[in-house]
């Protein structure tokens, strides 16, 4: 029974001492091989630049949204500088009294309806003036209240992403959430 039970410890050591040469011949040849070339524009090739592809973005303004915004900041604009506009008559040139010339009535006196008209021109425009500036401060608080009514949502592992509603994130699909005032 010794005898078989030393010649199993002989095949045991045996069997070991073979796969460990295996395993060293083995180990050799992978370190002293090269591995194959790779085929042109490979993208696994460190020396190709793989074109990076840009991915669209969804949460863009699209071409109405800023054709409209244009719009009215172009309306607002004007509406603001027509409510800054003051009309001094007497200091505009060839507007002053003594200076109107008229061709063909050098004879003829001012009528007294004249100076009315004048007064209901000049109320009018005033009016109209008033008028223009109380649209351009409604404008610009509605403007002011959108501004700050509009809530973005944003990816927490993806802050690029925005959106002005609730919804999924693009890339890995977590809730979008919402940004606090000042982010």
């Amino acid at each position: 029974m010794s005898t078989n039970r030393n010649r199993m410890t002989a095949c045991i050591y045996v069997c070991r001492f073979i796969i460990l040469i295996c395993a060293a011949g083995f180990l050799a040849a992978c370190a002293v091989t090269n591995p194959p070339p790779l085929p042109p524009s490979n993208p696994a090739d460190p020396q190709v630049g793989a074109p990076a592809k840009t991915r669209r973005n969804v949460l863009a303004r699209d071409e109405t949204t800023l054709a409209i915004e244009k719009q009215l900041s172009a309306t607002e604009a004007e509406a603001k500088s027509a409510g800054k506009m003051e009309h001094d008559m007497q200091n505009m040139p060839g507007m002053q009294h003594g200076e109107m010339k008229m061709e063909g009535h050098e004879g003829m006196e001012h009528s007294a309806t004249a100076q009315p008209e004048k007064k209901a021109v000049a109320d009018e425009m005033k009016k109209t003036a008033d008028e223009m500036k109380a649209t351009s401060d409604e404008m610009k608080k509605k403007s002011d209240e959108m501004k700050t009514s509009a809530a973005i949502y944003t990816c927490p592992m993806h802050p690029q992403i925005k959106a002005d509603k609730p919804g999924k994130c693009p890339i890995c699909g977590m809730t979008l959430v919402k940004m606090k005032v000042g982010e």
